[in-house]
């Protein structure tokens, strides 16, 4: 098949979404299959996202100039700055970036338009709701070509970004179908989403990380470490873990806390970790490049741990059970369709105590941490690898390319749970009105953000 998977630019170095595209375009490719990915706006020459889609074979174009994202890199930096040095502007900065990512959008759509026109493809896939999302949606739609949109977390989630979602969402009716990343989220966006289109499951895909590569080490000395690899922001929970970390650290002195990734909240942690007197046991990383360095970070560890205050299904909790790892991880978004009570454990979210809890119990029972991370292993092969997955994919397309139009209330999936254990749960919709075809000129609203800006 030919798929066009589409984002309006890579965030990295470090980005669930980011991961998300690149991985299935690789493993598509890697199947056989003619994936390629559009951007609105051109990546850099080393970005590492870019680097591994060129290693893999993978097609990347963009239609946007490079000077305009240069400006737009820039003025996201300056929005940044803002919102950190006075928070009360967050609302208003958050609109203005809005509008002016909606203009910038809007530019583009006839060279989206006519880039699907001459692509031949089955199936344009997007992710992430955001202006440049929207544009696509509408230009894909515009030149006879199926769309699937595919949401990558929870609708309206968290609060401060309802509002882009408001806009984002009337470019829905011109999707043929809608995934989701497991079953919860599969019901949340049924409940907060106002169009009534077909929802089926399309699972993240994470590469083996022990495949080829040797068991995984873990702690050296009998020691418990424990692992962290995220964005360093407060939504993902630094400073939770820190502050857990160290109560976790009066009970188990020869426990160690490794953390992957780089973020705002950087400082704030590496200076909680200092003032609760456990800076010698904290190990700030930095960002991993490469599925090499990944692998390498997640082997060296003997349980992984994400405090989150929301997410979708993260891919590094994915990464974690590929090897072997028990796993850690607040009870937010689709997170608890991931882990099982004999892959894990699941706290609340924003409660240091409950996860040092939790982090305590697994640092005091070694045989308890290896029956977790051999079952979180078997969990990976079944729900997450590439074989589990591909299958359930690939129908997907095939449904969706069968139409060519926006599915019909009378669609019904034909996905199933021998295709993977989460392929039966799947929304058809009320009867609902199909939009209109797309206008030549698309003119999509000026008052949407970029979820990432």
């Amino acid at each position: 098949m030919k798929i066009v998977l589409c984002k309006g630019q890579f965030m990295g170095p470090i980005s669930g979404a980011d991961e998300t595209i690149v991985t299935y375009a690789t493993q598509l490719r890697a199947a056989g299959h003619q994936a390629s990915v559009l951007l609105m706006y051109p990546p850099a020459a080393d970005d590492p996202y870019y680097e591994r889609l060129r290693g893999a074979g993978v097609h990347v174009h963009s239609v946007a100039s490079t000077g305009v994202q240069t400006s737009l890199s820039a003025a996201r930096k300056l929005a940044a700055g803002l919102l950190r040095a006075v928070p009360p502007s967050q609302r208003l900065v958050r609109r203005r970036a809005q509008k002016i990512s909606s203009r910038i959008a809007a530019r583009y759509a006839r060279e989206c338009r006519d880039y699907f026109a001459r692509c031949g493809a089955d199936v344009v896939h997007v992710m992430t709701p955001d202006p440049s999302a929207a544009v696509m949606i509408e230009a894909a739609r515009a030149s006879g070509l199926p769309v699937l949109y595919q949401e990558l977390g929870t609708p309206y989630h968290p609060p401060a970004f309802a509002a882009y979602y408001e806009q984002f969402v009337s470019a829905l009716p011109h999707c043929s179908e809608l995934a989701a990343l497991s079953p919860s989220l599969i019901r949340q966006c049924r409940e907060q989403l106002p169009y009534q289109l077909p929802l089926s499951v399309l699972p993240v895909i994470a590469e083996d990380l022990l495949a080829g590569r040797g068991a995984r080490a873990g702690s050296p000395g009998g020691g418990v470490t424990f692992g962290f690899a995220a964005r360093l922001e407060h939504l993902k929970g630094p400073l939770v873990l820190v502050e857990a970390f160290a109560s976790v650290c009066g009970k188990f002195a020869d426990s160690s806390l490794k953390i992957a990734g780089i973020g705002s909240e950087q400082q704030r942690a590496v200076a909680r970790a200092e003032a609760a007197g456990v800076a010698g046991r904290c190990d700030f990383l930095g960002a991993y490049t490469d599925v090499e360095e990944k692998s390498a970070f997640m082997r060296s560890l003997d349980v992984f741990v994400l405090p989150s205050l929301t997410e979708g299904t993260p891919n590094c909790i994915v990464e974690a059970m590929s090897c072997a790892l028990p796993v850690i991880a607040s009870e937010v978004g689709g997170v608890g369709d991931m882990i099982t009570p004999e892959t894990g454990l699941l706290v609340p979210p924003g409660e240091p105590a409950a996860l040092a809890d939790a982090m305590s119990r697994l640092a005091a029972d070694r045989n308890l941490r290896e029956r977790m991370g051999r079952a979180a292993r078997r969990r990976y092969e079944e729900f997450f690898s590439p074989q589990a997955v591909l299958p359930l994919m690939l129908s997907t397309y095939r449904r969706i390319a069968a139409s060519r139009r926006p599915a019909s209330a009378n669609a019904t999936p034909r996905v199933g749970p021998d295709l993977h254990p989460w392929g039966s749960h799947t929304v058809t919709p009320e009867p609902y009105a199909a939009p209109a075809p797309c206008p030549q000129i698309i003119t999509p609203s000026t008052d949407r953000l970029d979820m990432e800006t």
